[in-house]
Order: structure tokens, then C-alpha cells, then sequence
């Protein structure tokens, strides 16, 4: 069985730890047979094998078809490709389905969101504060939606800008059809994303978890638009549990379709009143997750997500537990348990305030 198949079959088996893809893959690359004795070894439980063993046949051809198109491919949590921001936030994907550009996952994006029924008011400021971000080289990144998520898409490509479109429906299964030739332009001059397979229909429950990836690509995130039940308001939320900064306009008291841009406001979210504000904001923190505080891929490759994440925060100045604790919001006791282990492997060692990475 090579490598994909291997892939594409773990993607299908729930609660999978990296470390346990690893070894299931070197050791299933090697073996003449799988069966559950050696799926044991690679430490799958029994749901897990039986996951494993009993997916869709199907579903893998289709994939197997999917990606003969040269514009489609895969990245994998392990491959270097996998954005590094998005590596970083609690739960993320373990592949990505791609169609387009992918090298676009690397650029400096920000996520600009907002209502699917939007105004005027809406409509015009969205379309400046676009053009105003890919003046200044920034990557614009939606969801594909009605409304704000469109016009951002639509004004990127308009005036020749990088964009991406992360979809909660498989990339066989363009969602809204109404934006399906938007869509097509994005996978010709843009690139667009999804964790679900090709085949997936866009069913409810995908699209509040397609949110994670959006904010956990960007930089920042900017909701121009929002009322109270918004899902750029599960955006915003992500943004804030991943160190994202939230950006949102100002707008007139009583109308009901920015009642959420008003809540985010009391939650703490800058105001941008201009362009120039998330520009001086991003400027300032070019630096913000310094290159070097990546993890090495020999080494993620060892941890599962919990301690990849934690030791993504370490780096060559000193960084205390309690600032770790804050940003993953995880218990300080997980924290200090982890990186107890860290440094008893070497990775990372205690010093004055906190910890540093091991060069």
C-alpha cells in the first residue's frame, strides 16, 4: 500500500494522533499485509482499525481521480508545504485538499469575513479596505459565502491580488453554486482549500469548523459586517483562541445587521475606522511567530498536537509557562507536564522566567 492510500485511509479514522500516523505509515509501507495485528502495532485501538480497514473503497478512487488534475494535490500535516500559522492552532487539520495555487498558503494573509446579506454600508467599505490591503501585498482570505466572504474574493482578483478560498464542502462540490464561476477563477488565479474530501456535500456542521482554518491562515482577521448570529462571529472566536487579532468597523447604533461588529467591540476587537490601521498593526508584527520558532519536522513528527503546539511557543529567548498557559489556553499543570518532557528529550531547556529552545 503506498503512501497516499495509507494517508487517505488515516484521514478517515477519528482521534488519530500525529505520532501514531507516523508510525502506522513507515510501518504499513514495509508490510506485505494489513490486517489487524499489524494495525495494532501501529497503535490503533479496535474502533480505530476497524475505521482503518472499512472505508470507502470508493471514496479513495474518486480522491485517486481528484488528483490526477494537475492543479489538484494534497498536503499533509507532515509535509513541509502545510502553512505554518495554520500548524500552530489547537486542532488543526491533518491534511488540506488543494485546487490552485498553493504556494499562496505561505503568503502574509488576513482574513477578511462578514454577513452574507449585506448592505450597502457593508458593501463599500469592504470594497476599499480590499483594495487598500492588496495595494500593501496582503493575501485576501474568505469562505467563499454570499455577501462580504464574495466581495472580498471578487475585489482581490479585480484588482489582480492573491486570494484564497477555504470552503466547508469538499472541492467537488463547489457551495454556493451561485459563486461557482467565482470559484473557478480563484482555482485558475488564486487557490482554494477545504479539510474535506472531494466528494463531500456542504452539510451545516462543516462550516463552523472551516472557520478555524480561516483565521488559522491569517494574520488577523477583519469582520466588516456582522448580526448577532453571524458565523463571522465563530470566526472572530477562533481568531481570538488562536493569538489572532480581530479588526472591525464602526457602525450606526440600531441596525441590527452590525449589532455583532458592536459585541466584538465590547469583547475587546480593534476598531478600524482605516485601512492604515491593520496596516501599522501587521507592520509591527512581521515578526509576530518568528520563523525559528518552528518546529523541525524531525522533531513534530515525535510529539502529537498538544506538544507541537506548546513547543511551537518556545523560542530562543526566555518564554514563561504562565504566557504558554495563556495563549493555548490550556491547563498550567498540561503545560509544565509537557515541558518537563520537552526538556528531558533535549528540545527545549529550563531557564531564568521560563524556557528556551535547544538550538
Amino acid at each position: 500500500m503506498n503512501e497516499l492510500e495509507i494517508w487517505l485511509r488515516l484521514l478517515q479514522v477519528n482521534r488519530i494522533s500525529i505520532k501514531t500516523i507516523q508510525t502506522t505509515i513507515s510501518l504499513l509501507k514495509q508490510s506485505n499485509k494489513i490486517n489487524h495485528t499489524v494495525l495494532k502495532a501501529c497503535g490503533l485501538n479496535e474502533i480505530q482499525r476497524l475505521q482503518f480497514l472499512n472505508v470507502s473503497l470508493t471514496r479513495i478512487e474518486r480522491t485517486f481521480r481528484w488528483l490526477e488534475s494537475k492543479e489538484n494535490q494534497i498536503i499533509t500535516f507532515l509535509d513541509e508545504q502545510y502553512p505554518f500559522l495554520l500548524k500552530q492552532i489547537y486542532n488543526p487539520p491533518l491534511a488540506l485538499f488543494i485546487s490552485g495555487n498553493s504556494e499562496l498558503l505561505s503568503e502574509r494573509q488576513l482574513a477578511v469575513i462578514g454577513s452574507r446579506q449585506v448592505t450597502e454600508y457593508g458593501k463599500k467599505w469592504a470594497e476599499l479596505f480590499v483594495r487598500k490591503f492588496i495595494d500593501n501585498g496582503l493575501t485576501i482570505t474568505s469562505g467563499l459565502a454570499l455577501g462580504i466572504d464574495g466581495i472580498g474574493h471578487r475585489v482581490a482578483l479585480e484588482n489582480q491580488g492573491k486570494t484564497v478560498a477555504v470552503l466547508g464542502s469538499g472541492l467537488g462540490h463547489i457551495y454556493p453554486k451561485q459563486h461557482a464561476d467565482l470559484a473557478e477563477r480563484i482555482r485558475h488565479e488564486g487557490v482554494l482549500v477545504s479539510e474535506y474530501f472531494p466528494d463531500t456535500p456542504p452539510l451545516p456542521k462543516q462550516f463552523p469548523r472551516r472557520n478555524r482554518i480561516i483565521s488559522g491562515l491569517s494574520k488577523a482577521v477583519v469582520v466588516i459586517e456582522a448580526g448577532m448570529k453571524s458565523g463571522s462571529l465563530i470566526t472572530a472566536r477562533y481568531a481570538i483562541e488562536q493569538n489572532r487579532e480581530v479588526f472591525t468597523l464602526p457602525a450606526p447604533l440600531g441596525n441590527p445587521a452590525f449589532s455583532g461588529n458592536h459585541w466584538l467591540i465590547q469583547q475587546g476587537a480593534c476598531l478600524l475606522t482605516e485601512p492604515d490601521d491593520i496596516l501599522m498593526h501587521l507592520e509591527c508584527s512581521l515578526n509576530w511567530i518568528q520563523p525559528e520558532l518552528e518546529v523541525d519536522a524531525s522533531t513534530a513528527t515525535e510529539l502529537n498536537l498538544t506538544e507541537s503546539r506548546i513547543l511551537g511557543m518556545v523560542g530562543y529567548q526566555s518564554t514563561p509557562v504562565d504566557i504558554i498557559a495563556a495563549q493555548l489556553q490550556l491547563p498550567i499543570t498540561q503545560i509544565i507536564s509537557v515541558l518537563t518532557e520537552l526538556e528531558i528529550n533535549g528540545v527545549i531547556s529550563s531557564a531564568a522566567g521560563g524556557y528556551i529552545k535547544v538550538s
